[in-house]
């Protein structure tokens, strides 16, 4: 019988997952965290599932969370938005990202993102029936410039995709290059999708600012981000979108379709975790630290060398001087003769003619998983 076959593949990044777990290889390919969550985040559930919070909520989210996250918009990300007008809670920044692509931008239109990049908008855009164009940023810095973006624009560009924190390099935009993307978007008069999943994991000496917060940039900037990242509760599924008005009412109809609501429970649990005072925000940085440095020295007497990631929880790391193989042949010898997973770095170009001879490894992961990584990548 006629089915349709939507071209794409299954994810790289779950699939090493899946294969990691048969093989019995510490799994540093997909960016989660493998321990618990926090025991402030479990009282919040617990509570939450002892109330009345069982049924669907607003297909928009529930009251309680969006007036949350309008709080914490304006205390740490500096945008003022209406709860009532301007948020839409989703399950996970995957499918605010969706939502905003299918919602906002006509099928076969053109949108300009970087590389690399992550490996879901790729999917996500073919799904959407829309063509990524993507500007190949300059390592050490991944820098760019306003004339590689004018060379990408064309009378079908219809919008500019960037990920700060970035996944997979763990670049944060300055404020300069924000001002350089909003500039170009606005003489092309273009939309924003700016994923900020990994706006709390800032390290020492980098600074998070939200595009929209930019003067000018409100009305064109669909903001998505992932609560379950921040908050070590990724299998909650819950992440909202912000924007102005006009398409919110676009985000919300197409949100509604795709799953109706996020997790209610979860929802007020989450309410909840946004009033946790600035001291949680501070252990959660200083753990991933500790862990980053551990793998960082292991990475290091292996023969690897990496990009000091300014946010994010992910070490883009360049293997040339220990090996000449293609990265998908390097990080297959690394998971089977090693037992450790990461994720070839040309899965992150999508559309690359060369081999980039890069590696994504997570620090997301608990102590013991790092050391235990550390210890077999040392053996190497």
């Amino acid at each position: 019988m006629p089915v349709k076959r939507v071209p794409i593949r299954e994810s790289v990044i779950r699939r090493t997952t899946i294969l990691s777990a048969q093989l019995g290889a510490v799994n540093l390919s997909q960016g989660f965290p493998d321990d618990d969550t926090f025991p402030e985040l479990k009282e919040f559930a617990i509570q939450a599932i002892a109330g009345s919070h069982h049924q669907y909520t607003d297909p928009w989210g529930s009251p309680v969370l969006r007036r949350a996250v309008a709080r914490k918009l304006a205390e740490f990300n500096g945008v003022a938005a209406d709860p009532d007008r301007n948020l839409v809670i989703t399950c996970g920044a995957t499918e605010g990202m969706i939502v905003a692509m299918e919602a906002l931008v006509e099928r076969g239109a053109e949108v300009i993102t970087f590389a690399p990049m992550y490996e879901n908008y790729v999917l996500q855009a073919i799904a959407s029936g829309l063509e990524l164009k993507t500007l190949e940023v300059q390592e050490p810095d991944f820098a760019f410039t306003r004339g590689q973006l004018e060379a990408l624009w064309s009378p079908r560009s219809a919008a500019v995709l960037l990920c700060n924190p970035c996944n997979p390099t763990g670049k944060v935009f300055r404020r300069e290059e924000l001002e350089t993307i909003l500039r170009f978007a606005i003489d092309h008069d273009l939309l924003i999708f700016c994923d900020e999943t990994y706006e709390y994991l800032v390290w020492p000496g980098h600074r998070h600012i939200s595009m929209a917060s930019l003067p000018d940039a409100f009305g064109r900037t669909v903001t998505v981000t992932s609560m379950g990242k921040t908050y070590s509760v990724t299998g909650w599924r819950v992440g909202y979108v912000v924007a102005e008005e006009s398409l919110t009412n676009e985000l919300r109809k197409m949100h509604d379709f795709h799953t109706v609501t996020a997790p209610h429970p979860f929802q007020i649990a989450l309410a909840k975790a946004t009033g946790l005072p600035p001291e949680f925000y501070d252990r959660l940085r200083a753990a991933y630290l500790e862990r980053k440095e551990i793998l960082c020295q292991a990475l290091a007497a292996a023969g690897m060398t990496y990009y000091d990631p300014g946010g994010s929880y992910f070490l883009w790391c360049e293997y040339s001087k220990r090996s000449s193989d293609e990265d998908t042949v390097f990080s297959e010898r690394l998971l089977r003769e090693a037992g450790v997973a990461g994720v070839a770095g040309s899965v992150f170009y999508p559309k690359a003619t060369r081999n980039p001879r890069r590696l994504r490894f997570t620090f997301s992961k608990s102590r013991a998983t790092i050391e235990e990584a550390a210890k077999r990548l040392l053996k190497l």
